[in-house]
């Protein structure tokens, strides 16, 4: 693409040239991008909304770069005349477009000062004049918002760093707040926008702006409590009102959508009881001279049973109509009762010294866990989800007219809630199948409850709830069950199958996940007062009336394979207005061109605004008018934020990043067909060296994870921190291929070698690529697909990966310790797709391990581990590495001290880079082996290296 000025009809002309031509014009003659240069290369943040100002006239976004120093461009469309803040974020324009906000943070080595000498990180506010270009900063602002017109912004501080008095620990001798940390009040400041004038409120622990109107709540949390309530101020005229106060927490501070109706919840501690419980307050018509005040005290009501409380950390949500308000309620815990304190005789202290059996030695507990078969939950996965368990909470609705409040949920192990509009809630309870949904099988029964007195009605049993939809008006209930689409009427309970007559199907059949349910392909959303639902299949959008009465297909992506999907430009949209046209989001599935397309409703036509041989995604509109931004990139093509008009075909560019690409050589991009061993058509993406010379053939780096030929046209920018970087390997004068993997059941490892094998073939029958020096890398999963090739192919000169499984019967009992759940349900139904328990197929197990195929392993493979890698145990590195270190193959091991499943220091990233382009430098190149390749680095030897470079670093050298 022409930069930054280039029409997107004169781009289509180009993007069709650049796939004719394998070498742009005279870029064999200019230098790859050195490692030097890494650092100052650029990826694309887009914002929300496309980060365009309400009007229009403004457009926001991030640039990334891989030395991480990101910044913040504020752009005026009209003439690219651009702001730039290093290291800003979160940007947000006022909603009269006059005024933009940003954070703004540090440096990485700003940072990780900060760290080391123990302060912390508070972040700056940057305040933008649109009109007259003035900045202000603002020093130390954790959070902003601008009122719903735009003339004010508030702005809270950080909270200063409390001190417990002498004997106190904490928050937990305060008493803490709702099983958390009690929370530290701030000073917040509103800005008067055009006059520049503040006002300053303190010890302020939460605020919230009506989302329409120009009223600011807060909840104020003094140390002392002292001073503590609900505080309404209207910058309009400067009025502050107090709603309530007490020496009391107050938390939860929410308001209707749309109104002046404000909730809250007030804190009330009761001796005997661990925690508060919370009286809930609730004001309608706060913008009138006489709001309506509500309040429930939990206490003096007989509503809930005894040993329930409310609690703080389920945020209270109103209904739609707002006469009710939906809260958490919890199991309330009583106190356990406090140790006897001994009563010692002063005349008998040295004898109970000297015996140690004074009453009032405690006795130290085991430190012991129970491992029961009967857990639901593995103890792992307990300890995991420890906050989240001791959270759990029940819906109840707290109905303001009647000031009663309805338990609506009946137990942990089920999902409840209400329905828009209507006087029900849903619950999806899995009490019944909570063991299965532990191994991958997500089912459960479905219910109606009646919010006004807590009954229920069974509706269907044995649902798979991850796909459950709630249409917009809450008139129906939509779940997935035996590949079709059923509707519940909530109001009449009729189940209707609506999807039976229709000539698609509206899941993927194809799919090789080992579910019973095969995945859908999704829903759009919802039409006006829930008249149908839009429903995808593989290619179109289908509009399926909610009663089941007929299936209509809008679109006609089938006959091309473009695959349409519908584009949500308004985030608070409800329904799809299916009387007007409607963007939609274009993919050539087997051409990997993309675009956008203007649906008419009257016509049933789909118009082409926009298809390019290039990844163009990312639309958005201005909030008021008719502007849209999106982006286009390619592999060879650095990002672009287009914006234009509603056609789109009018877009050009405003912000073109990477100047200086076209002075350096760099590769291009090229999709391959193949079919694999079972005669599945495949497809992988090639990515060529940079300065290409066709008479050549180069060594190739296979790079796998399962389908990633869809990622042809991505943008990637080199780094030295990004171990398995495309920018990275063409630039070192690599071929680097990422060829389409599907699976077979219990077979993922042969189903690797019947894909990659063809595929790599394939490339080499093309002349491109030296059949003597292909490599193979992967990370996770895809280090699986490396190692595995590994040991049971002779196609590959040397191999990478990065945290591979090596053995499917040792891993099978092991867990996934940073989610704590166990192994079984990821191989069973996860990307393992061993379908069945060990037991039942243990030769399956066995041929699919990489350990078992060592012994007549050829391969140099380079393994790479954190040892505290909470995805796949290091474990599995030390069994591949032990038993190749026994038959005598050349396995090296890394292992990165402190680091999880992927690497996040700096140095680890930098040092595992290197590691891998010298391992591949020497079995692919030819180059001259590192000393660690052929003789290993020996513990004392990489003491003496530390040293050395403390010493370097201490010196300046």
């Amino acid at each position: 693409m022409k930069r930054a000025t280039c029409k997107v009809t004169a781009c289509i002309v180009i993007g069709l040239m650049a796939g004719l031509n394998a070498t742009p014009a005279g870029q064999s003659s200019k230098p790859p991008v050195p490692l030097s240069d890494f650092g100052r290369w650029e990826t694309l943040a887009m914002q929300p909304r496309g980060g365009l100002s309400p009007d229009g006239r403004w457009i926001a976004y991030g640039v990334g770069r891989s030395s991480r120093d990101d910044e913040l461009r504020i752009s005026k469309i009209a003439d690219g005349a651009s702001t730039i803040v290093p290291f800003g974020s979160q940007p947000a324009f006022s909603a009269d477009s006059r005024f933009a906000a940003y954070a703004i943070g540090y440096s990485e080595a700003q940072e990780d000062k900060l760290r080391k000498e123990k302060k912390p990180i508070h972040r700056k506010l940057g305040i933008l004049n649109l009109e007259s270009g003035e900045k202000t900063t603002m020093d130390g602002v954790e959070s902003f918002a601008f009122d719903a017109s735009g003339t004010h912004l508030a702005m809270k501080r950080y909270p200063a760093e409390r001190t417990p008095p002498p004997g106190e620990h904490g928050s937990e001798a305060q008493g803490t707040h709702d099983d958390g940390e009690e929370p530290v009040g701030a000073t917040v400041i509103v800005r008067h926008l055009a006059s520049g004038r503040d006002l300053t409120f303190g010890s302020v622990t939460e605020f919230a702006w009506q989302d329409k109107g120009g009223l600011l709540a807060m909840t104020i949390g003094a140390a002392d409590k002292s001073g503590n309530g609900v505080q309404l101020f209207d910058p309009e005229n400067g009025t502050l009102r107090v709603l309530d106060s007490a020496q009391a927490l107050y938390s939860g501070l929410t308001w209707r959508k749309d109104a002046d109706d404000l909730a809250v919840l007030r804190a009330a501690a009761t001796d005997g009881f661990e925690g508060p419980t919370h009286v809930l307050l609730a004001w309608k018509g706060l913008s009138s001279g006489s709001p309506r005040q509500h309040a429930y005290d939990p206490q003096t009501s007989k509503d809930l049973k005894p040993g329930l409380r409310t609690v703080a950390y389920r945020r209270p949500s109103w209904s739609k109509d707002g006469a009710v308000i939906f809260v958490g309620v919890a199991r309330w815990a009583e106190k356990p009762p406090q140790a006897a304190k001994a009563k010692t005789n002063a005349g008998n202290e040295d004898d109970s010294a000297t015996k140690g059996d004074t009453s009032d030695d405690v006795e130290e507990a085991a430190a012991v866990d129970v491992w029961h078969p009967s857990d639901v939950d593995v103890m792992p996965r307990q300890k995991v989800n420890a906050r989240s368990d001791r959270r759990r909470n029940l819906l109840a609705a707290w109905h303001l007219d009647s000031n009663s409040l309805v338990q609506l949920g009946a137990s942990s192990t089920e999902r409840v809630g209400p329905l828009p509009y209507q006087p029900l809630a849903y619950a999806a309870d899995w009490t019944a199948y909570a063991m299965e949904r532990t191994i991958g099988r997500p089912t459960a029964d479905l219910y109606l409850v009646d919010i006004k007195t807590g009954e229920r009605t069974k509706v269907q049993d044995r649902i798979e709830d991850r796909y459950l939809e709630i249409s917009p008006g809450g008139r129906y209930l939509l779940y997935l069950q035996g590949n079709q689409y059923w509707a519940v009427n909530t109001a009449t309970r009729a189940i209707v199958n609506i999807t039976k007559n229709a000539a698609t199907s509206f899941v993927d059949r194809e799919s090789d996940a080992t579910v019973q349910q095969k995945p859908a392909f999704g829903v759009a959303g919802w039409t006006k007062d829930d008249e149908a639902v839009i429903l995808y299949d593989k290619f179109d959008l289908w509009r399926v009336a909610a009663d089941g009465s007929g299936a209509i297909r809008l679109t006609n992506g089938a006959a091309e394979q473009v695959r349409h999907r519908y584009v949500r430009l308004d985030p608070d949209e409800e329904w799809i207005d299916d009387g007007k046209p409607m963007h939609i989001a274009l993919f050539g599935i087997w051409t990997k061109q993309a675009g956008y397309a203007r649906f008419d409703p009257a016509t049933r036509q789909v118009e082409r605004l926009v298809f390019l041989d290039k990844s163009v995604d990312r639309l958005a509109r201005a909030e008021e008018t008719d502007v849209y931004a999106f982006a286009v990139q390619a592999f060879d093509d650095p990002p672009d934020v287009m914006v234009g008009g509603p056609g789109l075909k009018d877009a050009k560019a405003v912000a073109s990043l990477n100047p200086f690409f076209g002075d350096y050589a760099w590769g291009h991009s090229e999709l391959v067909e193949y079919r694999n061993e079972r005669g599945e058509r495949l497809q992988g993406a090639l990515f060529y060296p940079a300065g290409y010379e066709p008479a050549k053939k180069y060594p190739m780096v296979v790079y796998m994870y399962e389908r990633l030929s869809d990622g042809l046209h991505r943008w990637t920018s080199p780094s030295a921190r990004q171990p398995y970087n495309a920018a990275v390997f063409t630039s070192q004068g690599y071929l680097f291929f990422q060829p389409d993997i599907v699976f077979r059941p219990r077979e993922p490892g042969l189903s690797v070698v019947e894909c990659v094998g063809p595929a790599v073939r394939k490339v080499i029958a093309m002349g491109v690529a030296d059949p003597a020096r292909v490599g193979i890398v992967g990370h996770s999963w895809g280090g699986f697909d490396t190692v595995y090739l590994a040991t049971h192919t002779k196609l590959f000169a040397a191999g990478v990966a990065g945290a591979p499984i090596t053995n499917l019967v040792s891993n099978y009992g092991n867990h996934h310790w940073s989610a704590g759940i166990a192994e079984t349900d990821h191989i069973e139904t996860g990307q393992q797709r061993m379908e069945v328990p060990i037991w039942e197929d243990l030769q399956a197990y066995i041929r699919n391990s990489a350990v078992f195929g060592v012994s007549t392993m050829t391969t140099p493979l380079l393994v790479a581990f954190g040892d505290n890698d909470g995805t796949v145990h290091w474990h599995q590195g030390v069994e591949l590495y032990n038993i190749a270190r026994r038959a005598k193959k050349n396995v090296v091991m890394l292992v990165y001290g402190g680091e999880d499943h992927g690497l996040r220091r700096k140095p680890n990233q930098l040092d595992y880079q290197q590691r891998i382009l010298q391992w591949f430098g020497h079995y692919l190149k030819g180059e001259p082996a590192s000393s660690w390749i052929t003789n290993g680095v020996s513990h004392l030897d990489r003491e003496e290296e530390l040293k050395r470079l403390k010493t370097r670093k201490g010196t300046g050298t």
